[in-house]
């Protein structure tokens, strides 16, 4: 009786333990579009310092499943966008039209963005596979959309499990060390923190971020992403915040 108790007892706790465990997987429906909120604060200290306030709303959707990889669009809604560079300050808002001058010389750089779309490949572990911005004239921004989800384990994991994962992007690249640190009513909480490479494998900078996922879908519900770096001997800090809604 005693053994039987225990083999019980034992066979409750790998249950219990396996019931704990979260298998982390993009499960997207198709064609039904999320609203995106994007809030960017950027430092940029040198020769040409700079600060920089920006929101960008935009439209996403997968539209595609292929090979255990999604297919994303995304669309820019609008954007909105403070700048202090010392000696002359700029505002822009697409949604409120304006005669400023100053603003029109955002505007002249801005409005071609607005209503183009970002095409995204990821693979259902949330790892950028391709991006294609033909679109978007002139679009050199090595990090654009890197951070829309956090790259997942290929097992199940538990709360304190970690993981390793690497992303490359325009030559710049990322590694990181990921954590599963929470279950929350809102979803399941990762952070990652790493450093930033360039395509020589030198490192320009580090990386920490924390995103609250949904537990159905596993695509991002809100994250925060800090950035510092070097980038042509100018000191970046950028603190990027996400909301995304159905």
């Amino acid at each position: 009786m005693k053994k039987l108790f225990v083999l019980f007892m034992f066979s409750t706790a790998v249950i219990c333990t396996k019931a704990q465990e979260v298998n982390f997987k993009l499960k997207m429906p198709l064609n039904q579009p999320l609203k995106s909120v994007v809030t960017m604060k950027m430092d940029i200290e040198g020769e040409q310092s700079m600060i920089m306030d920006m929101v960008t709303k935009s439209t996403i959707a997968a539209t595609k499943f292929e090979n255990q990889n999604y297919t994303f669009e995304n669309i820019t809604d609008a954007i909105k966008m403070d700048m202090d560079a010392g000696v002359m300050t700029m505002s822009y808002d697409s949604e409120k039209p304006t005669e400023d001058p100053m603003a029109e010389m955002l505007a002249a750089q801005m409005k071609p963005l607005i209503g183009k779309k970002i095409t995204m490949i990821l693979d259902e572990k949330g790892k950028m596979i391709e991006t294609n911005t033909d679109e978007i004239e002139g679009s050199e921004n090595p990090y654009e959309n890197m951070g829309m989800t956090a790259t997942y384990p290929d097992k199940p994991v538990k709360i304190g499990d970690t993981w390793t994962s690497e992303a490359e992007n325009k030559g710049m690249k990322t590694k990181l060390t990921n954590k599963y640190v929470a279950k929350t009513a809102d979803g399941h909480v990762v952070e990652t923190a790493g450093d930033l490479f360039n395509e020589k494998e030198e490192k320009i900078g580090t990386m920490k971020s924390t995103y609250t996922v949904d537990p159905e879908t596993f695509f991002t519900k809100a994250a925060t992403v800090n950035m510092e770096m070097d980038a042509e001997g100018q000191k970046v800090k950028m603190n990027m915040q996400m909301e995304i809604q159905k």
